[in-house]
């Protein structure tokens, strides 16, 4: 069995664990006194602990070493025109697990729903979905952001290879692509499920952008960016 991983503000080299949740995990593991899991302070670093004492509702930890972090071969963002609440969290909880840095929700001309507040009122609900995914395999917590429109959206990431999903695109995105592009840093634009206006293609374009589909086949939004995800993770 895998080491347990939790994520903390502040890994000092001996502290108390007060945390109820963490502490529940702790307890589903059946850790006791001696037992060693890794935490992980949410930024890129990890380390190997043992708990030196368990009473009820507290656990001291020591620190034994440090973890050599997994370092992603490229950084990710993933910027989702709105889209109802539940594939939100969908986006966040499966899109951590895929190597996303930063997730970024803005609203686009044809996204049924407008209110940037949707995604603002569930932060700390889409931000606990994160922790929960990255305690799978991140050692770093993604961030979670909003934009009110497209063109910001490029202002704000101007180092990034801009990456459009567009149904009605010619060029289709493939291995051979990302094998030739070896893009490293990449900001991966979905739209909602009633796709892009072209207006919006054309900003993308304008800012040396490419656009890209993933051919005939029909998918809802979060499929399809989950799909490009794991090409770009797991393709090249």
């Amino acid at each position: 069995m895998s080491l347990l991983r939790i994520f903390v503000e502040k890994a000092l080299p001996l502290f108390d664990i007060l945390d109820k949740e963490i502490l529940r995990h702790i307890s589903v593991r059946r850790l006791l006194q001696g037992d060693e899991f890794i935490i992980c302070d949410g930024r890129g670093k990890s380390y190997k602990y043992r708990i030196a004492k368990k009473k009820q509702g507290c656990i001291t930890v020591e620190r034994l070493e440090n973890i050599n972090s997994f370092q992603p071969q490229r950084r990710l963002i993933y910027a989702q025109s709105l889209v109802r609440p539940r594939k939100l969290e969908l986006i966040v909880s499966l899109g951590t697990q895929l190597g996303v840095e930063k997730f970024v929700f803005f609203v686009s001309k044809r996204s049924s729903i407008r209110e940037i507040e949707i995604v603002e009122k569930r932060i700390d609900r889409l931000r606990n979905l994160a922790i929960a995914s990255a305690s799978i395999s991140m050692d770093k917590l993604p961030e979670i952001l909003t934009a009110p429109d497209l063109s910001l959206l490029l202002e704000e990431f101007p180092g990034y290879k801009t990456l459009m999903l567009y149904e009605n695109a010619e060029q289709r995105l493939n291995l051979k692509w990302l094998e030739t592009n070896k893009v490293e840093d990449i900001l991966l634009i979905i739209g909602p499920e009633g796709g892009f206006d072209g207006e919006e293609v054309q900003v993308v374009r304008e800012n040396n952008g490419d656009i890209f589909s993933l051919g005939e086949r029909v998918l809802t939004s979060e499929m399809a960016g989950l799909v490009v995800l794991s090409l770009i993770q797991f393709g090249v």
